[in-house]
């Protein structure tokens, strides 16, 4: 079946070790199953739904396909933007730093939408505490967009961000918000222009371009021009008045450009502004990608190390986290090398195997993960636990109150010593 799969969906551009099986619950709690690919190319976290078990029992047996997010890359010698054009125009639109939203609709098998599902990259519908979040996003315009038959098949991208998402950048001007990044729509995805033209997708706001480059007709150079509508920028956007050989000089050119509003910023703010910028543009090969550009110092920064530094492992716990939050524990207590492996996956792009591989790395990714993981739970004393744990396990003594406190608490294991002492002094004035 994989193999069909493969064939049909998906253009033989993954193969059948990367489709994985799923089955989730829906916001509607309805039932999906099917295949979703892990490959990182345009298909990465692509779906396609075999059977939907509706809340009333009826079992529906389908195909549905549901175009994810692509992977976003660097430039580098395999990913690149074509630029022998005679006219090229990308624009650099601010990098967002949260959680990727993709919404699709559920169908049956006569083309009826069933539900509207929010998904992240890993799974076929958003984990439960990135649901809570979009619930306050205002999603008439996205209600809007899918009430319209024609839009059944299509996928809309999102970067949901803010205080409430808070990942490395901090958003203080907004709560929790999401901006367009991408649309498939017809079996294809949308370039920049058709992003901001096309008529259905008026109502929702993208990212502030920063930078557009912009190939010369007269001399085929290339330069940067400045884009003034990101009101946070204007005290600080950098220009260039230089011209380019090649695409490659003026990206080269942008990275420090981002370095140096970022290091403006910082002395007034004590804080980074930018995370970097995206280009949605066209691939040499033909069809869209979407190309990262990050400030200099912070792409130098990952070059340097004989071992992965803290923030990018930081990043890359956090989007563990925004895709499995409540089945964290669970995941865990099945294999607690679970989350390693997701986090070595995805530092592959920016790291050499042997910055993966070194000893610092692993433990700093236990170290950093236990860190995040205790500071998503609600505040409670180490007292308290040990009473709740006590009060219901009244038989179990010391050494088995020990155990259950790190299977139930493992994030808080470097606490293990201080928990013996206090489940010792309850311990003992049950026996006084």
């Amino acid at each position: 079946m994989k193999e069909k799969l493969c064939e049909k969906y998906f253009q033989n551009k993954i193969k059948p070790k990367h489709l994985t099986k799923f089955k989730a619950k829906t916001p509607q709690e309805n039932i999906i199953e099917g295949f979703i690919s892990r490959k990182a190319n345009q298909y990465l976290g692509s779906l396609v739904i075999t059977q939907i078990t509706m809340k009333n029992g009826k079992t529906i047996q389908t195909e549905q396909f549901v175009q994810s997010f692509p992977k976003i890359h660097y430039w580098d010698r395999r990913h690149k933007l074509k630029e022998d054009s005679d006219q090229i125009l990308y624009h650099c639109q601010e990098k967002l730093d949260g959680t990727c939203l993709i919404i699709y609709s559920l169908n049956d098998n006569q083309g009826n939408s069933i539900e509207i599902i929010p998904k992240t990259r890993s799974q076929a519908v958003a984990d439960q505490h990135i649901q809570d979040m979009y619930k306050l996003i205002d999603k008439k315009p996205i209600n809007e967009f899918f009430k319209n038959p024609e839009h059944y098949n299509d996928t809309l991208m999102f970067e949901l961000y803010g205080v409430l998402n808070k990942h490395e950048i901090t958003y203080i001007d907004t709560y929790i918000d999401i901006k367009l990044i991408g649309a498939y729509i017809d079996e294809k995805f949308l370039d920049y222009k058709l992003l901001q033209c096309d008529s259905d997708l008026m109502a929702f706001e993208t990212p502030d371009s920063i930078y557009m480059i912009i190939k010369s007709s007269k001399d085929n150079s290339f330069i940067i021009r400045n884009c003034y509508r990101n009101q946070k920028l204007i005290n600080y956007t950098i220009s260039s008045k230089k011209t380019f050989p090649s695409l490659y000089d003026a990206i080269s050119e942008i990275k420090l450009l981002l370095e140096k509003i970022n290091q403006e910023y910082y002395k007034n703010n004590q804080r980074k502004l930018l995370e970097g910028v995206v280009i949605n543009g066209e691939y040499i090969h033909n069809g869209q990608m979407y190309l990262k550009i990050k400030p200099r110092n912070i792409e130098q920064e990952a070059k340097n190390p004989n071992f992965v530094p803290r923030r990018f492992i930081l990043k890359e716990v956090q989007k563990y986290f925004d895709e499995f939050g409540s089945n964290v524990h669970p995941l865990y207590e099945k294999d607690d090398s679970h989350y390693v492996k997701y986090v070595k996956y995805h530092l592959k792009e920016e790291f050499t195997f042997e910055q993966i591989e070194d000893p610092r790395t692993r433990k700093l990714i236990k170290k950093v993960f236990m860190e995040v993981w205790n500071s998503k739970i609600p505040p409670k004393s180490l007292q308290n636990i040990a009473e709740e744990l006590t009060q219901e396990n009244p038989n179990a003594n010391i050494s088995e109150l020990m155990k259950i406190f790190a299977k139930t608490y493992p994030s808080k294991k470097n606490q293990s010593r201080r928990m013996y002492n206090i489940f010792k002094s309850i311990l003992n004035k049950k026996i006084n």
